[in-house]
């Protein structure tokens, strides 16, 4: 389970912020620049990781702007959602310490409980994934980490 987080084919500094920062706030997930894989290559690469999904991260003019999901199955992979396109973006400084736990909250709570295929938290302690129809905001105790505002 989790996610694989790749960045596009040749990524700017911004692009592998953001993905660092998504790493480090979705629990269970792991983080590779894409460099020349192919998409057949990354899912094989996430398959042997023991992930059950990937995160593609794409950017316009050195800025993420895209968010595409994959669902790795046993012999195949398919795309799964819809691309989610980012308008803006904003990264607070992110504690080393967190949960390994998530929860989703507001109207896309669904969706992206498809889309990140996580287990329920079994704890109190929980990084909030706050899905609203236009924007998407990180948190724990309070204190978000990651918003991104959506077209």
């Amino acid at each position: 389970m989790g996610v694989y987080i790749t960045t596009s084919k040749n990524p700017s500094l911004k692009t592998r912020t953001f993905c660092e920062a998504l790493s480090r706030l979705v629990p269970m997930s792991s983080l590779e620049q894409r460099g020349s894989k192919s998409v057949e290559q990354i899912f094989k690469r996430a398959k042997l990781l023991g992930k059950s999904r990937v995160l593609f991260v794409y950017e316009k003019d050195e800025i993420p702007s895209k968010l595409c999901f994959m669902k790795v199955k046993a012999h195949s992979w398919e795309w799964i959602g819809e691309e989610i396109s980012i308008s803006k973006l904003r990264i607070h400084k992110i504690p080393r310490e967190l949960p390994s736990e998530l929860i989703t909250k507001g109207d896309r709570k669904e969706e992206f409980e498809k889309l990140l295929d996580y287990c329920k938290p079994e704890g109190d302690e929980f990084i909030e994934l706050i899905c609203g129809r236009h924007a998407l905001s990180f948190s724990y105790n309070g204190k978000s980490f990651l918003e991104m505002e959506l077209i």
